[in-house]
């Protein structure tokens, strides 16, 4: 609480909350403005050009003489089409003229043209101005109306352009996305990464400069970091207790164990017969309990060394024929190329060995081991010709405590031995699995890569 009342209230402009509301709303200002600008430069701007030879020379011989040149008036037709827009006379005070209808709509235009010193061209709406032509301080406008070509070219112009910005603003606008997913998104990953980095055991996960903001995310990742801290601190707390409980809980089960096998009972003492099978199958509890912990906590130590498979398996079939005889009949190895793996061979065989004993337990038909090699995998599989799993159950197989068959529970033993060996082929960078077979009985199957 003390910690919680220290920390330094965010300001709201700090809020990821805020800053999103705003993104939107100038992403929607910016669609909007967008598409504004799209409609108002729809057009294309016209550009001046110099004037074309054939209305040069249609037009210079009516405006070289000064007669003629002083007597033109804004409005007036020239020859053909040719039209006075603007006019500039030089009689000791300056006095500019303008066309009536295209002064009120173009007069800057007009005046600009009117100060060029060159005699140059450009379309006007439907009408092509041209100018200005000059004698004695003299200057006049002219215009006529576009013809076919004229608007062929100004519409192609017009395409182009449009074309062009419209592709800018979406260029534009697709840079200003990318940058606002890197900026969202980067951080996002991030932490991702963090959390995977927590969940393989890191207590100081890489969050870069995100606890240091002051908004959401920077938040969410402080909380990242103390959660990476307080997992690390319980996983040490846990594997300490796993030491104490494991010197605490089989010292005095060994003692118990050396002192029934020193008591003076008669064999057929039947209470001192289930009190050493009890005693038994608590220590086979605790030795689970605590491998399954181990496994689970990365307190496990990979020894790896080539494995014969195939021999492996034989001496498997063979411990479990030497202890019972009744059960070794029932396994079944089949011959194959057996390979030699880079492995740990105690936990290879700890997993065959609880598979095997699971198939022998809860079937009474015979048990096959089978080998082959599938893609970049080795395929183990151990078989049996019993009733199966109904499908429902087959992913809870492999849940500590679980036993599909809860009424055998002293054969069956506590449902810690497929756990315990789906722990184990984790570790050795393998999966286990388990399915009916179309013709009856359950297989399960130990994939492991190829080194």
């Amino acid at each position: 609480m003390n910690e919680a009342r220290k920390r330094p209230k965010s300001r709201w402009y700090h809020s990821l909350t805020w800053r999103l509301l705003l993104l939107f709303w100038a992403l929607l200002f910016f669609t909007a403005s967008s598409g504004y600008f799209l409609a108002v430069w729809n057009r294309a701007a016209p550009e001046p050009k110099p004037v074309a030879e054939p209305i040069r020379r249609t037009l210079q011989p009516l405006l070289e003489d000064p007669a003629t040149f002083l007597s033109l008036q804004p409005g007036r037709l020239l020859a053909g089409d040719y039209r006075v827009a603007a006019r500039v006379l030089e009689s000791g005070q300056q006095k500019l003229m303008l066309d009536d209808f295209l002064g009120e709509r173009y007069s800057q235009t007009l005046l600009r043209f009117l100060n060029y010193d060159k005699t140059m061209q450009m379309p006007l709406d439907d009408r092509l101005l041209i100018g200005p032509f000059e004698l004695g301080g003299n200057k006049v406008l002219i215009t006529r109306p576009l013809q076919a070509q004229e608007w062929q070219d100004q519409a192609k112009a017009e395409r182009e352009l449009t074309r062009a910005r419209a592709w800018t603003i979406l260029s534009g606008s697709l840079v200003i996305a990318i940058l606002l997913g890197i900026w969202l998104i980067r951080p996002i990953r991030r932490l991702s990464a963090a959390t995977r980095e927590i969940a393989e055991g890191s207590a100081e996960p890489h969050l870069a400069k995100l606890p240091q903001r002051r908004d959401e995310i920077g938040e969410l990742a402080r909380s990242l970091a103390q959660t990476a801290k307080d997992l690390a601190t319980s996983r040490d707390a846990q594997r300490r207790l796993l030491s104490d409980v494991s010197h605490e809980l089989r010292s005095p089960m060994a003692r118990m164990q050396v002192a029934l096998d020193l008591t003076d009972a008669a064999a057929d003492d039947r209470h001192m017969q289930q009190l050493r099978r009890d005693t038994e199958r608590l220590n086979s509890i605790i030795e689970r309990i605590l491998s399954l912990s181990k496994l689970e906590n990365g307190l496990v130590n990979l020894n790896r060394e080539d494995v014969h498979v195939g021999e492996l398996v034989t001496q498997l079939v063979d411990d479990i024929h030497y202890a019972n005889a009744e059960l070794g009949q029932r396994l079944q190895q089949h011959d194959g190329d057996w390979p030699i793996l880079q492995t740990d061979p105690e936990l290879l065989r700890m997993i065959l060995e609880n598979l095997v004993r699971n198939a022998l337990h809860y079937t009474e038909g015979p048990v096959e081991l089978d080998y082959r090699s599938v893609g970049n995998q080795h395929r183990i599989a151990i078989r049996d010709h019993g009733q199966g799993v109904a499908p429902e159950l087959l992913e809870k197989l492999f849940e500590p405590f679980y036993r599909g068959d809860p009424s055998r529970t002293h054969k069956s033993g506590v449902g810690l031995g497929l756990a315990l060996s789906q722990r184990a082929a984790t570790v050795l960078g393998g999966e286990l699995s388990a399915f009916n077979r179309d013709e009856g009985g359950l297989e399960v199957v130990l994939l492991l890569p190829h080194y």
